[in-house]
């Protein structure tokens, strides 16, 4: 599937949702939105007290290269359970970022002035990246998953695709995107293991660490040399406003993204390393409850953030299945893939359901997520548990009973 342009533009969303608000005077509700509405669902109280002991400096400015504690921290931090090449992280190795969005607009750019000119993306994907690589000049080749359901990668075609020509690189989000499936090491070094020898691959990791399986933040892993990993704990730990992220990988490129940083981003703010180097205490203390076997602070955060999750799943899926939908098999993160065949359920266009029923909802089509034969969307476990119900009551007034076959994976 190719991409020539973005598809969908979301502000016609949001802005049939104020209309709504306005005709109906009617609170509008979100299914599959990006805010936290749960009140208990919090960001860990030990960021919280380190980012609150910054002190902000609004004169202050600095450049990320210039980062060195953070860079070595984050090396030492990063390394944990993971190689690059066989060898462990360094300070070279590692860009300290604002966001997520800089570090994909960043990576894309500096692979973009190494000769790369197209790029394979194995969909789903934060669509972000797909904008990323247009306004870059950059070809995309977007790469179906195997399964619409679980998000399954297609080695196979994925590699197929990226030995045509030349100049090629690989995007992939873990977990998918949107689908809460987290793809396993091994599944990810079968992948890595068919590629052509060299090829560059960035691996957009940014809401990778909140395994409803495994108390680590991270899997181990040895990434082949060629690999960029974007990871930030500011989306993990439920931070929108001091942000971070950590982009690691060959050193080079790295160089290049610090460069391309300074003169396309400019300065940041002068204590941005020391919000940096915040989360980087935190994931340091989480990794040391695992080491010591102490359930601590940031295990027990994690336990009822995952729990919470749970709870909302639960309450949502019989009303979701009467209606002809199955749920992706979460095991990372808060949001989960509504899908269901053509055939048993009907077709929700985003725009539509703003306008009639002022109900936010993100199907497939927005994070790239496309099937012949099923459809779905993407809720948010970390929304408000009676606005979620009500959101669900609006879009589906009548659940009714669909036979079996509407519930089997594709």
């Amino acid at each position: 599937m190719r991409h020539e342009r973005a598809r969908h533009d979301f502000s016609i969303v949001t802005d049939a949702l104020k209309q709504y608000q306005r005709k109906t005077g009617k609170q509008t509700l979100a299914l599959g939105g990006w805010e936290v509405e749960d009140a208990h669902i919090r960001p860990p109280a030990w960021l919280l007290r380190q980012l609150a002991s910054i002190r902000h400096r609004p004169l202050g400015y600095s450049y990320p290269h210039d980062f060195a504690v953070a860079k070595a921290r984050a090396a030492e931090t990063l390394g944990w359970n993971v190689t690059l090449g066989g060898e462990r992280l360094h300070a070279a190795q590692v860009a300290v970022l604002q966001n997520s969005t800089q570090g994909l607009l960043l990576a894309l750019a500096a692979l973009r002035a190494r000769g790369v000119t197209r790029v394979v993306v194995a969909a789903p994907s934060y669509y972000a990246a797909i904008d990323a690589c247009q306004h870059l000049g950059l070809e995309t080749d977007i790469v179906p998953a195997r399964d619409f359901i679980t998000g399954a990668l297609d080695i196979e075609r994925i590699a197929a695709a990226l030995r045509i020509g030349t100049g090629a690189a690989l995007l992939l989000t873990n977990p998918a995107y949107s689908l809460g499936v987290e793809h396993s090491w091994d599944h990810l070094r079968a992948l890595l293991d068919a590629l052509p020898a060299a090829l560059p691959v960035l691996l957009d990791e940014t809401r990778l660490g909140l395994s409803w399986t495994s108390e680590a933040p991270w899997y181990a892993a040895d990434f082949p040399p060629n690999v960029l990993v974007l990871r930030s704990p500011s989306k993990i730990f439920l931070v929108n406003g001091l942000k971070t992220s950590f982009l690691y990988g060959p050193a080079p490129v790295i160089r290049d993204v610090e460069r391309l940083h300074e003169a396309l981003l400019g300065s940041v703010a002068g204590h941005a390393e020391a919000v940096a180097l915040a989360y980087l205490e935190t994931w340091h203390a989480w990794i040391t409850e695992l080491e010591r076997d102490h359930n601590g602070p940031l295990r027990r955060w994690r336990h009822a953030l995952v729990s919470r999750f749970t709870a909302h799943l639960d309450a949502i899926r019989p009303r979701l299945e009467a209606c002809g939908y199955t749920l992706s098999p979460i095991d990372s993160g808060p949001y989960v893939l509504a899908g269901a065949m053509h055939s048993a359920a009907p077709d929700l266009d985003c725009a539509r359901v703003a306008h009639d029923a002022g109900v936010l909802l993100m199907d497939g089509r927005y994070f790239f997520h496309e099937s012949p034969g099923w459809s779905g969307f993407r809720l948010n476990l970390c929304g408000d548990p009676a606005h979620t119900r009500a959101a669900l009551a609006r879009v589906f007034p009548a659940a009714s009973p669909v036979s079996a076959s509407g519930r089997v994976r594709g």
